[in-house]
C-alpha cells in the first residue's frame, strides 16, 4: 500500500517541483503534505528513494516566499494561507541542515516564523487568513503550534508568550460547557464541538507543549479511541462524522501515536484495513471533492508514522 502510493505521490509532482490537486492546482501546501510522506520513508533532500523529488519539492517551497515572509503559491487555499505557511515552514524546518546548498533557507524560515506571530490573533490562535484580525480555531492554532516546536527544537527563537497564550486559547476550546462535552474540544472557542478531527487537533496541540497528563488528555483520548472503535470500516471514509476523513486522520493520528501503543495499535491497523478497502489501482485515495494527491500524501505520511523519521510522531 505505501510503495504504490509514494509511488503516486511521485508521478504527480509537477516540472518545477510543486504538487498540487483538484481544489488547489498549485499548492505550497499540498507541496508540503507530500514532501512529508517522502520524508516519512526516510529520504533527505538529494538522499534516497526519493531525495530528487524531496530536493525540488523544498526548491518550490522556498520559490514561494514573500516579502511578508509568507510561503504561499500563487493559487493558494481560498479562505486563506495559513494552513500552507504552517506546513511549509514545518517542512523548510525539517530539511534545515540537510540543504546546505540553499543558502536562503534559514532566512526564508526565520521571516516565516515572523509572519506566523504576526498573523496571530487577540484570542491566542490562528485562523485561515494571515492577519490578527478576527477570531481563531483548533485545528490552524494546532498546525501552527507544532511547527513553532520544530521551530524551537531546530534552534529559532520564538517568544514564550506567544505560545502561552495559544496555549491558553486551546485549553479554552477544550473547556466543557455541558456534562456531554467532556472529551471533545470546540473548533472555534464557543462553536461546534465534538469531531474527532478537532478532538485529535486539541490532543496535538497540548501535546506540543508537553501537556501529557493535562486534565484534558485522559477523557479526549479515550473518546477519540472510541469514535474510531465504533464506527465500520465503511463509515470511516463515507459517514457525516468522518466526511473530511483523510485530513483529519491527520490529527487523530498524531493524538493516537503521542497517547501510547495502547490507542496507536488499535487505531492504526483500523485505519490501515480501511484505506485498504478503497485504494485505487493507481495507489491513490480520492476525498469526497475529487482531490487525490493530498489525500494519498497524508495517508502514506501516517502508515509510516512506526518508522520514526518525521518529528510529528514523537513521544
Amino acid at each position: 500500500m505505501i510503495k504504490k502510493a509514494l509511488q503516486f505521490v511521485r508521478a504527480s509532482q509537477q516540472a518545477d517541483g510543486c504538487w498540487g490537486d483538484k481544489q488547489f492546482p498549485k499548492s505550497s501546501g499540498v507541496t508540503a503534505l507530500a514532501c512529508m510522506a517522502l520524508m516519512a520513508e526516510g529520504s533527505l533532500p538529494r538522499m534516497g528513494t526519493y531525495g530528487k523529488e524531496l530536493d525540488d519539492g523544498i526548491g518550490f517551497l522556498l520559490s514561494c516566499g514573500k516579502e511578508d515572509g509568507l510561503l504561499v503559491a500563487k493559487n493558494t487555499y481560498e479562505m486563506g494561507p495559513m494552513y500552507d505557511h504552517a506546513w511549509s515552514t514545518f517542512v523548510l524546518l525539517q530539511a534545515y541542515g540537510n540543504c546546505p546548498w540553499y543558502p536562503d533557507v534559514r532566512a526564508k524560515i526565520s521571516r516565516a516564523i515572523q509572519a506566523i506571530l504576526k498573523a496571530q490573533k487577540p484570542d491566542g490562535g490562528w485562523r485561515y487568513q494571515a492577519t490578527p484580525l478576527g477570531t481563531s480555531d483548533c485545528l490552524v492554532t494546532a498546525s501552527v503550534l507544532y511547527t513553532v516546536r520544530l521551530a524551537r527544537m531546530a534552534g529559532f527563537a520564538v517568544p514564550e508568550e506567544a505560545v502561552v497564550k495559544a496555549q491558553e486559547f486551546i485549553e479554552r476550546c477544550g473547556a466543557p460547557a455541558r456534562p456531554e462535552d467532556e472529551g471533545t474540544f470546540a473548533y472555534r472557542e464557543h462553536g461546534e464541538r465534538g469531531s474527532p478531527s478537532v478532538t485529535g487537533a486539541g490532543l496535538m496541540a497540548l501535546f506540543t507543549r508537553g501537556l501529557y497528563n493535562h486534565k484534558y488528555v485522559k477523557p479526549c483520548t479515550e473518546r477519540l479511541a472510541d469514535a474510531y472503535r465504533r464506527a465500520h470500516l465503511e463509515e470511516l471514509t463515507d459517514s457525516p462524522q468522518f466526511r473530511y476523513f483523510h485530513f483529519g486522520c491527520f490529527y487523530a493520528s498524531q493524538a493516537m501515536y503521542v497517547a501510547g501503543d495502547e490507542y496507536w495499535i488499535p487505531w492504526y491497523k483500523k485505519y490501515a484495513e480501511a484505506l485498504k478497502m478503497r485504494q485505487a489501482e493507481d495507489g491513490s485515495w480520492q476525498d469526497l471533492r475529487g482531490n487525490t494527491v493530498y489525500p494519498t500524501a497524508i495517508s502514506a505520511m501516517i502508515l509510516q508514522a512506526p518508522l520514526g523519521y518525521i518529528p510529528q510522531y514523537l513521544r
